[in-house]
């Protein structure tokens, strides 16, 4: 029989939760104790595995009552990052339970019903002005983003266009114009790994329009063209927005479907578009 995991050391965590108090200020003691708990995940300090302490002895060595212990606690199993064991305790997830892989879009086979994972080319990126995009990017609350252009597709079909916006801060440079190393990245297992960043919520909008010039000249399609334009705003879990991604589907393009990727992800409808005839 194996043994049991040894209890993981509170000295660390303590250390987080005033590091995050200083951070942060005042808040929820819950959102902060679960911040703390997943700072020692993301740096490694507590390893997938490791037997988390009692929630009594969490609330021995922070001034946290047993409530606040169980919210936190209940977060991060929402976020993926533990585990609870019936009778046996919490423990530390697995690494390909953490990061966020949240495929915010997937396409369908029309035919077989079988979901199909796209593939991304990136085409161009940029640092744009939020004021430049009237409504589009107000939501960052931030003058300036990172803008990347992205052809996206599947196996057997032609492109749609995506113009996926982030945060100047969290965007990694590469060096000259070589895109090679971007093209199929993950930016919700960068925007984790790097920053402790989790998308929990999506609101999208979707709508019938002229699509882009950038759209048409990659699409190599004449303009003025008609498709459908579909937005996804990503939040993290404290309601920030990170992620906007824009696509372009042009007309008879093969249907796109939102689909929940990862538990605790919370769109607000699953909603599947289809760009017509």
């Amino acid at each position: 029989m194996s043994q049991p995991a040894p209890k993981l050391p509170l000295e660390p965590l303590v250390a987080q939760w005033s590091a995050v108090g200083d951070a942060q200020g005042s808040g929820a003691k819950y959102h902060r104790l679960a911040a703390a708990f997943a700072t020692c995940i993301r740096t490694g300090t507590y390893r997938p595995g490791g037997h988390l302490p009692k929630e009594t002895e969490i609330c021995a060595a922070l001034p946290v009552g047993l409530s606040t212990v169980q919210k936190a606690l209940g977060q991060l199993v929402d976020d993926g990052l533990i585990v609870r064991r019936r009778k046996l305790g919490s423990f530390i997830a697995d690494r390909d339970r953490q990061v966020p892989e949240v495929h915010v879009y997937r396409f369908r086979d029309p035919v077989t019903g079988r979901e199909m994972m796209p593939y991304t080319r990136v085409l161009r990126l940029e640092a744009v002005q939020t004021a430049e995009y009237g409504s589009l990017l107000t939501g960052f609350e931030a003058p300036e983003v990172m803008r990347i252009d992205r052809l996206v597709w599947v196996t057997g079909a032609a492109p749609a266009f995506s113009a996926f916006f982030m945060r100047c801060e969290h965007h990694v440079p590469i060096p000259g114009k070589d895109h090679q190393p971007l093209h199929g990245a993950s930016y919700h297992r960068l925007l984790w790994e790097r920053f402790g960043i989790r998308t929990t919520q999506v609101r999208h909008s979707a709508h019938a329009d002229l699509l882009s010039a950038r759209a048409c000249e990659h699409l190599d399609l004449a303009a003025p063209h008609v498709g459908m334009i579909w937005d996804a705003y990503e939040h993290d879990q404290n309601g920030t927005l990170q992620i906007l991604q824009r696509f372009e589907l042009p007309r008879g393009h093969r249907p796109m479907e939102l689909v929940e990727g990862k538990p605790g992800l919370r769109p607000d409808t699953k909603p599947k578009f289809n760009s017509g005839d």
